[in-house]
């Protein structure tokens, strides 16, 4: 508190008053006042009112408090703090959290950057017992912020914070615990996901892993198919299915190959070349006779896939049928319909999966 001691001093002279004098108005010795306005000693808090009324000031301005001056402070921090994210300067962020930190005990941002400065310090530590200690220093200030902040955003950070460091130790128990905690308002179900994930260990991590990856993956092909979709796009498609899958057992990938064939001949067909319109038809009905034969639940086998188990009877399926019924069923639509009159339309229509 030597800032108040600076303050006493300065109002003291202001007001054309000796340490003696201020000491006898008070009733303490002059040693102390002295000792006040060198900063080695504080007043009492029971003296911080008479003070301020002695000197006819408020005990903001006793302790020089300017909300200017305060925004100015807190302005000045957040700026070399953001600086640090530019020159990359740990050693300077974690200086600049520790100042905050001690200047605003209780503010629940600063302590959480300050944790998250600890633990990046942590990181570049060679020695372990010095390295654990900065990372348990770490964790109790995460959860000190997850207990207490009512901001989301910054709770949801905090528990970021903490699930790295408890996987880093092997606590996936409890980091996962945090994890389920993340507030919903700030992540999506697929990020909540990945950050529980990250908790899971052993065959449990790999298929979970697998499942989102699967379903991103899916997420990415319908994305690019939805509605018509040019010769490039159903290429690139084409292209990252055979690389995902290479070895060719496509399984519900089927499907997203049946929807390529058929846009290709919507395309051909619009372009009067009925030849290859039957030709992308044909290729549509052999993924369409692949789907119908693939019964009740089945494995991957391809390698970024291989631990996800599917059930066909909860695939997307079109119709109430066969995905043959429902290739066949294109037919009487307008876009498909002048193919009708092709010679290979009944070799189309065959419900024989030879032909």
């Amino acid at each position: 508190m030597h800032g108040i001691g600076k303050k006493i001093k300065e109002l003291r002279l202001k007001n054309d008053m000796t340490q003696e004098k201020l000491a006898d108005y008070l009733g303490v010795s002059y040693q102390s006042v002295s000792k006040w306005e060198t900063g080695i000693t504080s007043p009492d808090l029971s003296l911080i009112v008479p003070i301020a009324r002695l000197f006819k000031v408020t005990t903001d301005e006793l302790f020089d408090f300017n909300e200017s001056a305060e925004e100015s402070r807190r302005a000045d921090l957040k700026r070399r703090y953001d600086e640090t994210f530019k020159t990359g300067d740990i050693k300077v962020r974690f200086e600049v959290c520790e100042e905050a930190v001690r200047e605003y005990p209780g503010d629940m941002k600063w302590l959480n950057d300050h944790a998250w400065a600890v633990w990046c310090d942590a990181l570049s530590i060679p020695d372990d017992a010095e390295y654990s200690a900065q990372r348990e220093k770490a964790i109790a200030e995460f959860r000190k912020v997850i207990e207490n902040c009512d901001n989301d955003e910054i709770k949801g950070n905090a528990i970021v914070g903490i699930v790295e460091c408890l996987n880093g130790k092997g606590a996936h128990d409890e980091a996962r615990q945090y994890a389920e905690l993340y507030p919903d308002t700030q992540i999506s179900a697929d990020e909540k996901r990945s950050l529980i994930i990250s908790c899971l260990t052993g065959e449990e991590k790999v298929v979970k892993s697998q499942e989102r990856l699967l379903n991103k993956f899916e997420e990415l092909l319908n994305n690019i198919l939805f509605g018509e979709c040019g010769a490039e796009k159903r290429a690139f498609a084409e292209t990252i299915i055979k690389l995902f899958i290479p070895d060719g057992n496509y399984l519900t990938f089927h499907h997203h190959l049946y929807m390529i064939c058929l846009s290709e001949a919507r395309e051909e067909i619009r372009d009067g070349d009925y030849d290859k319109a039957v030709c992308a038809m044909r290729k549509a009905r052999e993924h369409a006779i692949a789907l119908d034969k693939i019964k009740g639940e089945y494995l991957f086998t391809a390698p970024l896939f291989n631990k996800v188990k599917f059930n066909t009877d909860e695939w997307y399926k079109t119709g109430t049928g066969t995905q043959l019924d429902d290739f066949i069923a294109l037919f009487d639509f307008p876009a498909y319909s002048p193919l009708k009159a092709h010679k290979d339309y009944e070799k189309l229509i065959s419900r024989n999966s030879l032909e």
